[in-house]
Formats: C-alpha cells, sequence, structure tokens
C-alpha cells in the first residue's frame, strides 16, 4: 500500500486578505494509508493489522494530532448492509488502535457504505479497491500572521520585491506590492527563513522563530548594488580544509544563482577567505593560500554550469590577507574570517 509520507496540507480558515485574528487554528495531513477487506468482512488481515502498526510507530512523536477513519464497501448488497458493514470495518481500526495505545477521543470514526467509491464496481479489482478503510492523521496546527516590507538600507524608501518565506514544512513565494510590504501566515513555534530579492540590490537572507507577538512586523533592509561594494554569501559552510560544501549550506548557492539572473547586467567576482587569525599573510604558494582560491572557483564553476556566462564572472582568493578578526578568539569571530564574498566589478 502507497504511503503518503508528511503530505502537506493547509487548511486555512482565513484568507491572507482578513490577518485580523492573531492566532488562527489551522490543521495539516501528516500521515494517510488505507487498509483493504476481503468480500463481506470486517476482520483485519495479517496485512492490514501491519498498516495499522506501521502508522501507530510513525506517530510516536508527532503532538497535537487526531485519527479520522472513514470506512467504505463495495456495491454489491443493499445500502443499509454495507452502511452497517462499513461501520464494523471502521471500528475494527479504531479498536486495534485503542488496543495498541491510542487513546479512544483522538479517534474519529466515519462510514459511507457503498457511497464514495475509489473505484469501478463493475471489476473484482475496482470492488477489492472500494472494500477499504483509510486513516489519516491530522495534526492542529496554530498559525500567526506576519507582515513585513522591504527597504533601501540606506534611503529607507520601499522597495518592491520577491519573497521565498521557508519553515521546516513550508515554503512560499511572494511578491511585494508597490510599497515592498507582504503579508503571510506563519506556523506558531517554527524557526522561518525569508529571501529577499529585488532588481538591482543584492540578495537578503533573515531567519527568525515565529512568536505570537502581537506587533509581528518585520523590515528588511536591502543593499543597492554597485560596483566596489560587496556581501557575504551568508550560511556558506565548508567541510573542514576542503572545498566541499556542507549539506546545510547547499540551498545557499541557488540564491545567488537568482541574484546573478535578476541583476543580468552586472559582473562580480568571487572572492574566497581563509581563517588564519594570529598568523601572518601565507604565502600565495601555500595549500592555504590555494583553499581559498578553490573556495572561490567552487561557487564560481556552480555559476558556470548553471548558465551565468563566463564574461560575467570571475574569482581571487584572498587568503587570510582580508580578515575581519585578525586575533580572532572565538569560533563566530573564526567564521567571518573563512567566508565567500560577491564584488560588483562592473555594471548596475
Amino acid at each position: 500500500m502507497q504511503l503518503k509520507k508528511y503530505f502537506f496540507l493547509l487548511l486555512f480558515s482565513c484568507s491572507l486578505h482578513a490577518l485580523s485574528a492573531q492566532i488562527i487554528d489551522s490543521s495539516k495531513l501528516v500521515l494517510s494509508d488505507k487498509v483493504l477487506f476481503d468480500f463481506g468482512e470486517y476482520e483485519l488481515t495479517s496485512t492490514a493489522d501491519s498498516t495499522i502498526i506501521d502508522v501507530i510507530e510513525k506517530i510516536a512523536a508527532v503532538k497535537n494530532y487526531e485519527i479520522q477513519i472513514t470506512a467504505h464497501t463495495d456495491a454489491i448488497g443493499s445500502n443499509k448492509n454495507n452502511l452497517a458493514l462499513s461501520e464494523n470495518r471502521a471500528n475494527a481500526v479504531k479498536q486495534l488502535m485503542i488496543k495498541k495505545g491510542i487513546a479512544e477521543n483522538l479517534i474519529i470514526a466515519n462510514v459511507f457504505g457503498e457511497d464514495r467509491p475509489e473505484s469501478d464496481n463493475d471489476t473484482d479489482f475496482g470492488r477489492q479497491l472500494n472494500r477499504r478503510a483509510t486513516i489519516e492523521v491530522i495534526q492542529k496546527v496554530k498559525y500567526t500572521p506576519y507582515k513585513g516590507q522591504i527597504k533601501d538600507e540606506k534611503t529607507g524608501l520601499a522597495i518592491p520585491a520577491s519573497v521565498v518565506i521557508r519553515t521546516k514544512e513550508k515554503r512560499d513565494s511572494l511578491v511585494t506590492d508597490s510599497l515592498g510590504n507582504f503579508e503571510t501566515l506563519l506556523p506558531l513555534g517554527a524557526v522561518a527563513g525569508i529571501d529577499v530579492y529585488a532588481k538591482d540590490y543584492f540578495f537578503e537572507t533573515k531567519m527568525f522563530k515565529v512568536t505570537p507577538n502581537a506587533k509581528n512586523q518585520l523590515t528588511i533592509p536591502l543593499k543597492k548594488v554597485a560596483v566596489g561594494e560587496k556581501v557575504d554569501i551568508k550560511n556558506l559552510f565548508f567541510v573542514g580544509n576542503e572545498a566541499i560544501l556542507l549539506k546545510r549550506s547547499l540551498p545557499e548557492l541557488p540564491k545567488l544563482l537568482k541574484f546573478m539572473e535578476l541583476n543580468d547586467s552586472i559582473k562580480v567576482e568571487i572572492a574566497g577567505h581563509i581563517n588564519r587569525p594570529n598568523y601572518p599573510p601565507v604565502d600565495k604558494l601555500s595549500w592555504d593560500y590555494k583553499l581559498s582560491v578553490r573556495r572561490a572557483k567552487m561557487v564560481y564553476e556552480f555559476l558556470l554550469e548553471n548558465d551565468i556566462p563566463e564574461e560575467r564572472i570571475s574569482y581571487k582568493g584572498y587568503g587570510n590577507f582580508q580578515m575581519r578578526f585578525p586575533r580572532a578568539k572565538s569560533e563566530k569571530e573564526q567564521a567571518q574570517n573563512r567566508r565567500v564574498e560577491i564584488r560588483i566589478v562592473e555594471g548596475t
């Protein structure tokens, strides 16, 4: 049987045009599966037992949920008898769940007899598919509204932009209005990320915890693109002493690609830096210096492979020549020394 793992379904009770309520109750489908029955029977088969137990094991760590069972039959026999049969099938599933430790008040059973066939009742195969009980695990989720505005870092003027909002289970793409405003619903307690893109501006990423604050207002400043300006590629982390990205950093390069595609008249230098605090400038022939080159080249090659013209990009290593913290003591300071930047060398 096909298991739909963590299929995400938002059932919002209001639209984004009416975000007046601070906390909004919603729900999502966490898991769905089904069991099949023999003709005229409601006893669970060994396969059905295994499926139900598997569902219970998979939701062990899920909080604040309910289980909905819907039971059905094929079209052979009277509707009255089929309703009774589907009720017995729903009860068989429910009782096994209770026996395995699911609280009875968390289970809702609905019966439909032959009224909602999944397949044609004219064939043995179709009738078998209709002799079923579907199990859906629904998690109750609280959402809170967030509003935001994108602004120019220096002037404070609003900027129209595109916004990507991410949580562990949700990803939405939005476009601001002409005044740079956007609004959305986010799951309470989640860690959210917002990526912002605007023509003639560097892209920006902001991470935050979703709280029930009455003033959930985000203001995100963007730095304007200009020759000589530079920014870090945020959250770009490498395997120690290698030019290999850690898995958690893989989503960062597509952001740079989108920036390059949006600002198609600029030329950039990819600048690689390493962390060697309390140490003289490394020799350009040294392994350390070449590491800064390799890390910059890795980003450069990613852009080339994704159809950014070679004449628009270059790369260069800077060793430990431009450390932000030459006498770094904390890991946070050292992390800012080992970075990759993009520098605008031509065009706006």
